[in-house]
């Protein structure tokens, strides 16, 4: 059960940002094997360096997070993938201010210790109306690629079973980009792309890495532009 490693693990670095010490923070992310898209920056931060610079200013916020709602998925016995929702206060004593966000850390032994590889943060949208040992990444990126056409391709066929079909029916943790919601079931995975496809979405990737995990699984992180709404007035979304 990797649970109990996971909130030990979110817990020390949870500590590690209250110790406002940007080098401990970022000696839990891997200095060789990292994809990292933070809460507030829009870079795709691949080094040690990038990860000292961003929280040498995010420490400045004074953040300490809390989990609300999490799912813990193993991927062999040093690997796992911890997804949910986050409150994070930040700000000084006498003013602070809630941030809800989704999170998406994924967890790999390196030489007996454990490492952040990836780490995707985000604020939580607003509701609708408010206001195993690593192979190649290569080798995975192809099939990735594939993977990513087939759901875009379904997207355009405007079909929300045959896009949510895409996505397992178990074990499930997804994290829209235009729902509040964490959504862990078929049924909501489909109310989900019932609304989303009315925008008419269609995605391009302009930047991404794969990084596998033993023969059968793979982490696809990166950024992609949607243009939806109609033909005549089509609008990107980053």
């Amino acid at each position: 059960d990797m649970y109990p490693i996971a909130q030990e693990n979110f817990n020390a670095w949870n500590e590690a940002l209250r110790e406002k010490d940007y080098e401990k923070v970022a000696g839990l992310y891997s200095s060789t094997d990292l994809s990292f898209l933070p809460t507030v920056s829009p870079k795709f931060i691949r080094d040690p360096e990038s990860t000292k610079e961003y929280f040498t200013e995010f420490l400045k916020k004074l953040p300490h997070g809390t989990i609300t709602s999490d799912n813990v998925q193993q991927y062999g016995p040093d690997a796992y993938l911890h997804t949910g929702m986050y409150t994070f206060l930040t700000g000084p004593a006498d003013n602070r201010a809630p941030v809800e966000a989704r999170f998406s850390y994924m967890w790999r032994k390196i030489d007996g210790a454990w490492k952040i590889v990836h780490h995707h943060s985000s604020a939580l949208p607003k509701a609708p109306g408010a206001a195993v040992e690593e192979a190649e990444s290569e080798d995975m990126y192809p099939i990735a690629q594939a993977n990513f056409k087939s759901w875009n391709d379904a997207l355009q066929t405007q079909d929300y079973e045959k896009v949510a079909d895409l996505y397992a029916k178990k074990d499930l943790s997804f994290l829209p980009t235009v729902s509040p919601k964490f959504i862990r079931d078929s049924q909501s995975t489909k109310e989900y792309f019932m609304e989303f496809l009315k925008k008419l979405p269609d995605g391009t990737i302009t930047s991404d890495n794969v990084q596998r995990f033993g023969p059968d699984a793979y982490l696809h992180t990166g950024m992609y532009t949607f243009l939806t709404g109609p033909a005549d007035n089509r609008a990107p979304v980053e």
